[in-house]
């Protein structure tokens, strides 16, 4: 065949290819509309949950509960209130089970800086307290004999499950700023009485400093574990001990639960222990990065002593500039979630925050994590994230609740909360929990505590009474709504001309319930102007793109929600088949 015939050809293939993809991306060959739904359990978790609750009617959502407002713990506002830890027990009264959240705090109503311990309960949910109750003074710092008078910091609160008994223990800091030791308190009929124990008090007494202890108990067996920072050899490492009233004398020896040999600092551990009695351990370490690291261990149930703690794991990203304030939970079945802080690292002088949740699904062998939240460009504002607690209840659900600063220079900080509905896949939109804004002491570390009906409680200090910090807190979910949420969700349809939005919905007097959409039309491109649909099955007038979001808003006078069910988005995809380009010989 001539070169010219070829040509033609080519001419002729060219225009027929071209005229098959116009009218190929027009709409797929024999395609039809395909449907997009939001109607699960699994859907719902996936969207953007801003005061939309996506878990209380797995399938559904509805606006959130309310928290109670703030409430102050402390009965005597003198002086400040330091160091606030949670618990819970469950109680049974006339063959019923109640459960009632349990406080304790360092106080310094008796004299500035040299604190005592007090304890206060609520049997609503964290809507109010009781009157507090002395839990340890020793003496008065102020009276003779002046070197013989400890001061007591930074309590730690567990429920002996086997006799319903309540356990405090805390740094007991003599008037020498060198030493420091942990002791204890016990409590057998509700948290009236506290006694001193069989003699002797004490955890462990030894050279150098302990201090910031923590302790848990287990159910089935009764013992009880308390972990601490320990500086008897360095400036620090983390020790553990165990004790079981009903078997044992006094407190075991304490067992070194971190292997660092190098002489870097270990600190501010935090523990729990499972339902098998398995006990696992999350803390600061100084081993690789002068500036901190989140590190783990675990001692697996059986023989107790030096050396039955596992090799020490890194939990952190080591490309991170630092991390801290770690805290530890456990689920059934070998789960465990801890959480911690990031600053993450974004150019030479620059930098965000986060707070990140990692899941073990085999008692800490593997770790997922996640990106929980970032504050983005922190740096610009000193700006700052601090002190995740964290919480599980038996469902799945994951709480967090942490510091925020949007000024480390003003000391304005406010106390954030988020939800997990589907075991730390997916986080709600952080809710803050402290109001007014602004008024949380900047060096609190919240402490949150769930139980097993999934009512939480979050404690914190705070300065909005004046200059001396009060112990607040704030329950969920209160007995009523939230008055408006969000929920969005975004869908990649690779390219689509898109069709109609149906929906289902229950909307009661006084509630309300508004959906719309947007288009992007290719990746980058920027969002179009949000359409709102006035009734279910309305077309969907947006260009062709690549993704659509709809948003639904709730609405509410707080007394009842609006439900919604199923959301449907119909869209036809495009398909682009290049032409074949016949080139001549």
């Amino acid at each position: 065949m001539s070169k010219r015939c070829w040509k033609a050809l080519s001419v002729i293939f060219l225009a027929l290819g071209m005229l098959g993809l116009a009218l190929l991306t027009t709409r797929a060959a024999g395609g039809g509309y395909t449907e997009w739904s939001t109607d699960t359990f699994p859907d719902f978790c996936q969207g953007t949950m801003n005061g939309v609750d996506v878990w209380s009617d797995p399938g559904t959502a509805r606006l959130d509960r309310n928290w109670y407002p703030n409430v102050r713990v402390n009965d005597v506002s003198s002086q400040s209130k330091l160091a606030p830890s949670l618990t819970f027990a469950l109680t049974g009264t006339g063959g019923t089970t109640e459960t009632v959240f349990l406080a304790v705090c360092a106080d310094e109503r008796s004299c500035d800086h040299c604190p005592d311990i007090y304890f206060a309960r609520s049997t609503n949910g964290g809507h109010s307290w009781s009157a507090d109750i002395l839990v340890k003074d020793t003496c008065d710092p102020d009276d003779p004999p002046y070197p013989n008078c400890p001061c007591l910091h930074t309590p730690d609160i567990a429920v002996r499950a086997k006799d319903e008994s309540y356990w405090v223990v805390w740094q007991h800091d003599p008037i020498n700023p060198d030493e420091g030791d942990i002791y204890y308190a016990v409590n057998y009929d509700g948290g009236a009485n506290w006694y001193p124990a069989t003699p002797p008090t004490l955890v462990y007494t030894g050279t150098g400093k302990q201090l910031l202890p923590h302790i848990a108990a287990h159910g089935a067996s009764g013992y009880l574990y308390t972990i601490w920072e320990d500086e008897r050899a360095d400036d620090g490492d983390i020790y553990i001990s165990r004790y079981n009233p009903d078997v044992d004398s006094a407190w075991s020896t304490p067992v070194k639960v971190s292997d660092d040999t190098t002489g870097a600092e270990q600190r501010e551990p935090n523990l729990a222990v499972d339902a098998d009695g398995n006990v696992y351990a999350v803390w600061e370490d100084l081993r690789e990065n002068d500036n901190g690291e989140i590190y783990f261990s675990r001692w697996i149930s059986g023989t107790w002593g030096t050396g039955t703690w596992s090799a020490n794991s890194r939990l952190s990203d080591p490309t991170m500039d630092w991390a801290n304030g770690s805290d530890i939970v456990t689920r059934p079945g070998g789960v465990l979630f801890a959480a911690w802080k990031e600053r993450v690292p974004t150019g030479p002088a620059t930098y965000d925050f986060q707070i990140v949740v990692a899941r073990s699904g085999n008692r800490g062998d593997t770790w997922s994590r996640l990106v929980e939240h970032r504050l983005y460009n922190a740096s610009a504002s000193n700006a700052f994230y601090a002190s995740p607690a964290i919480g599980v209840s038996p469902l799945g659900r994951v709480y967090v609740a942490w510091l925020h600063s949007p000024d480390s220079q003003a000391s304005t900080s406010n106390v954030l909360f988020s939800l997990s509905p589907d075991g730390g896949m997916h986080w709600t939109q952080p809710r803050v929990l402290s109001w007014p804004a602004g008024t949380v002491d900047v060096d609190t570390v919240p402490t949150l505590v769930s139980d097993f009906g999934g009512h939480v409680v979050v404690a914190w200090q705070d300065f909005r009474e004046g200059s001396s910090t009060q112990i607040y807190a704030t329950g969920y979910p209160a007995d009523h709504y939230l008055t408006s949420g969000k929920y969005a969700r975004i869908f990649d349809g690779g390219p689509a001309a898109w069709g109609h939005i149906t929906w289902t919905a229950t909307i009661t007097p006084g509630t309300g319930l508004v959906l719309a959409t947007r288009v992007m039309t290719t990746a980058g491109a920027g969002w179009t102007e949000w359409f709102t649909h006035t009734a279910s099955g309305e077309a969907i007038p947006h260009p062709a793109g690549r993704f659509i979001q709809y948003r639904a808003v709730f609405t509410s006078t707080g007394n009842d929600t609006p439900v919604l069910d199923e959301v449907v988005i119909s869209y036809e995809q495009y398909r682009i088949f290049l032409p074949v380009v016949l080139k001549g010989a």
